[in-house]
């Protein structure tokens, strides 16, 4: 198998953030942090006594010390890679304190799982795990788009519960009851609007409890797609894969397809939110 790029990506920005990750990482690692720093204060030393010329000498040396060492650390391609996975896709953890009854036995269900996942992940041989890299982004993108997904779905449905549905249905059959007995055409205007509008909450409340069934169907049909992401890898790992890219690309093209469904669910909750 041809050997991969560790800074390939699809997406131009990924390909420049992880460019300056691994930067950073080589100009600040303690080695070569130390270098810069001893290099520095040496010449600080000998400007101060004088010694201006073997000041300029100790600074060259000590850069050039300090560009072989950053150099030599953006070549290990191993330590380089685990640097991007830690960075690129940590171990978020959501805050489940804020997440109650269903919605908080979801979130954990999916933090447990990204957790197995990204363990099964490191655990297996390096081939394997550059193939997945995508793929342990895909999975972060999951948990975090479930638990928004979760979190505005709590919301709305706390939202509901001041609405008394019952006292509701009453007062509408009472308007109804008004507007038939009333001979004052104002008056029965005036029923009219406010039986319309009562219908109309709770015609607006059925429709926002259907979707909110339907959101936590998705929402449990997600849990259970990490589930499977595991034992998909476990399956990677165990089998003779000759075209590995290949076999983790379908993996991650079926997740790019649950991440889309999730993040319009996303949007379609938004627009719950702000009245559209």
């Amino acid at each position: 198998m041809p050997k991969m790029d560790i800074y390939q990506d699809p997406s131009q920005d990924m390909r420049r953030r992880k460019w300056r990750i691994a930067i950073t990482y080589a100009l600040t690692m303690p080695l070569a942090a130390g270098t810069l720093a001893l290099t520095l204060a040496l010449m600080a030393i000998f400007m101060v006594l004088g010694f201006f010329t073997v000041g300029l000498i100790l600074l060259a040396v000590g850069l050039v010390f300090y560009g072989l060492i950053v150099w030599t650390t953006l070549r290990d391609e191993e330590q380089i890679r685990k640097v991007l996975i830690d960075e690129l896709y940590p171990e978020r953890s959501a805050d489940l304190r804020k997440l109650r009854g269903r919605y908080a036995s979801i979130m954990q269900e999916a933090l447990d799982d990204r957790k197995r996942i990204e363990r099964a992940v490191r655990e297996s041989p390096e081939a394997l795990q550059r193939a997945l890299v995508d793929t342990l982004e895909q999975v972060g993108v999951i948990t975090d788009t479930i638990y928004e997904i979760a979190y505005k779905a709590q919301a709305l449905e706390e939202s509901l519960k001041p609405v008394n549905e019952a006292r509701e249905r009453q007062e509408i059959a009472q308007l109804s009851q008004a507007i038939r007995m009333s001979q004052d055409p104002y008056l029965r205007q005036q029923y009219q609007e406010t039986l319309e509008t009562k219908q109309e909450l709770l015609e607006n409340m059925a429709r926002i409890r259907n979707g909110l069934e339907r959101w936590h169907a998705q929402l449990q049909r997600a849990a259970t797609t990490m589930d499977n992401l595991y034992s998909q890898v476990l399956m990677l790992r165990s089998a003779e894969i000759r075209n590995l890219t290949e076999a983790s690309d379908v993996v991650t093209q079926s997740l790019r397809q649950q991440v889309e469904e999730l993040r319009m669910t996303n949007k379609a909750m938004d627009e719950v939110f702000s009245g559209r």
